[in-house]
C-alpha cells in the first residue's frame, strides 16, 4: 500500500464516521487526529501541546483540504501532504483561523476535534485512532524495535549514583538517535518508585533552595513513550545497581504475570471492560491488594495516541469491531482489514509491567517492544502453566 492508498483508507474511515454521525465535514486540528487522518503526517511546531499549528478539513465525500496560515502552508504542503491529493486553503498568519476559513468557503453541518467548529467530537474519534491497517501494524513492529533498542541502551548505561534527570536525558537521546520523539519520560529511583505512579524525574531548581536531584542507589524505573509518524509505543523497564528492597523481585515477577494475563485476555469480540474484569481478578489471584487497580490506570488500546482508550470497569470499546472494515469496503470498494495495538501497564508499590503489542486482523498478537538482551521473568512458574507471553525482569 502506497502513502496515497493509506491516506485513502484513513479518509474512508473518516467518511464512514461522518455518514454515521450525519455531518458534512470535520476539521481536524489535534496532532493525533491529523496524524490519524493522514497516515502519520505532522502538523505540529511545538511538541508540548496536543494542538497542531494547522488543520485538515475532510468532507463526507472524501475530499481533504489543508487549512492553515501561510507560514505552515509552505512546509506542510511541500513535505507532508504533497503526495496525498490534498488541496490547500490558507490565510495570512495575522488574519484568520482554520475554522473561520471553513465557514467562509464551505456550507453544511460541520464538527471539529477542538470545539472551534460545531461539536467537539474528539472523544468519538477514539476508535478511528485505534484502527490500524497492515501497513501501520508493520510500522508498529519497526517502531517497537527502535523503542526497545533505545530502552535497552539506556538500561545498560545506568550506573550507581546517576540522577533521574541524567537517565531521562539519556533515554531522550537514545530515542532521538533512532529518530523517535519521547513525549513521555518517567524516571524514579528507589523510594520514589514506591510513592509515585507517574514520577517525573526530579530536576534541580533554577534558583537556590529547590529540590536535590535523586541519584539511584538500589534500583530505578524507566518509562518511555516513543512516537514516530503519529504512532506511539509505551514500555517500562527496571535496572538494579545496588540492593533491592525486600520483596521487590517477587512483586515485580507477579505484576508481570498480571500483565501476561491481560495480554492473554485481549481477544477479538471482547470489550476492554471484559478484559478489565480479568485484570481485577488477576490482582487478587497474584497476591495484590484487591483495590490496587484504583491507584493507577491499567492501560488499554493505543495507536495514534499514547492511549486511544483506557480500559475501565464496563468500558464498551470493542476489540476488532468488523463494522469499520465493512464501511471502508463500501466506500473504497477495497478490502482493508484493520488491527489494533495495546499497551497494558499494571502496577503496584515499587513495581510495574508495560509493553506494547499489536493484534493482527485475524487476532494474532505480537509484542513489539521485547528486550531479549535483558533478563526474562519465569512466567510459567508463577502462572503454573506455559504461556506464550514474554516479559523482561529487573536488569
Amino acid at each position: 500500500m502506497t502513502e496515497l492508498r493509506l491516506f485513502h483508507a484513513r479518509l474512508a474511515l473518516i467518511q464512514a464516521f461522518l455518514r454515521q454521525q450525519k455531518h458534512d465535514g470535520i476539521l481536524l486540528s489535534r496532532v493525533d487526529n491529523f496524524a490519524m487522518a493522514t497516515g502519520g503526517k505532522r502538523n505540529y511546531v511545538s511538541t508540548a501541546t496536543d494542538m497542531g499549528a494547522c488543520s485538515l478539513f475532510v468532507t463526507k465525500d472524501g475530499k481533504a483540504f489543508f487549512m492553515g496560515n501561510n507560514i505552515e502552508a509552505t512546509r506542510v504542503m511541500a513535505e507532508e501532504l504533497s503526495c496525498l491529493e490534498c488541496e490547500s486553503r490558507d490565510f495570512f498568519w495575522f488574519d484568520g483561523s482554520p475554522a473561520a476559513l471553513v465557514k467562509k468557503e464551505f456550507s453544511g453541518s460541520f464538527v471539529s476535534d477542538d470545539g472551534s467548529l460545531g461539536e467537539n467530537v474528539n472523544g468519538k474519534l477514539a476508535y478511528l485512532r485505534a484502527l490500524l491497517t497492515f501497513e501501520e501494524l508493520e510500522k508498529y513492529r519497526r517502531l517497537g524495535k527502535l523503542a526497545a533498542d533505545a530502552m535497552t541502551a539506556t538500561i545498560n548505561a545506568i550506573k550507581p549514583g546517576q540522577t533521574e534527570a541524567d537517565i531521562a536525558a539519556l533515554l531522550a537521546a537514545e530515542g532521538a538517535r533512532r529518530r523517535c520523539l519521547t513525549p513521555v519520560i518517567l524516571v524514579a529511583a528507589d523510594e520514589r518508585i514506591m510513592r509515585y505512579r507517574h514520577p517525573l524525574p526530579v530536576v534541580s531548581s533554577l534558583l537556590p533552595g529547590g529540590p536535590d536531584e535523586c541519584p539511584v542507589k538500589g534500583y530505578v524505573m524507566v518509562v518511555g513513550g516513543f512516537m514516530r509518524e503519529g504512532l506511539v509505543v509505551s514500555m517500562t523497564r527496571f535496572k538494579r545497581v545496588g540492593d533491592l528492597p525486600k520483596g521487590i523481585q517477587g512483586a515485580h515477577a507477579r505484576i508481570c504475570a498480571v500483565d501476561a494475563l491481560l495480554h492473554e485476555a485481549t481477544e477479538p469480540g471482547r470489550t476492554l471492560g471484559d478484559v478489565f474484569a480479568d485484570c481485577q481478578r488477576a490482582y487478587v489471584d497474584l497476591g495484590f491488594d484487591p483495590d490496587e487497580w484504583h491507584r493507577h490506570h491499567q492501560g488499554g488500546a493505543t495507536g495514534y495516541a499514547g492511549r486511544t482508550c483506557k480500559a475501565a470497569p464496563g468500558e464498551p470499546f470493542p476489540i476488532l469491531d468488523p463494522q469499520w472494515r465493512e464501511a471502508v469496503k463500501g466506500i473504497l470498494d477495497m478490502d482493508t482489514p484493520f488491527g489494533h495495538a495495546f499497551a497494558w501497564n499494571p502496577s503496584a508499590p515499587g513495581v510495574k509491567s508495560e509493553d506494547t503489542f499489536i493484534m493482527l486482523p485475524d487476532g494474532a498478537k505480537e509484542i513489539v517492544t521485547r528486550t531479549p538482551a535483558l533478563p526474562n521473568v519465569e512466567l510459567s512458574s508463577i502462572l503454573g502453566r506455559p504461556t506464550a507471553v514474554a516479559k523482561s525482569g529487573i536488569a
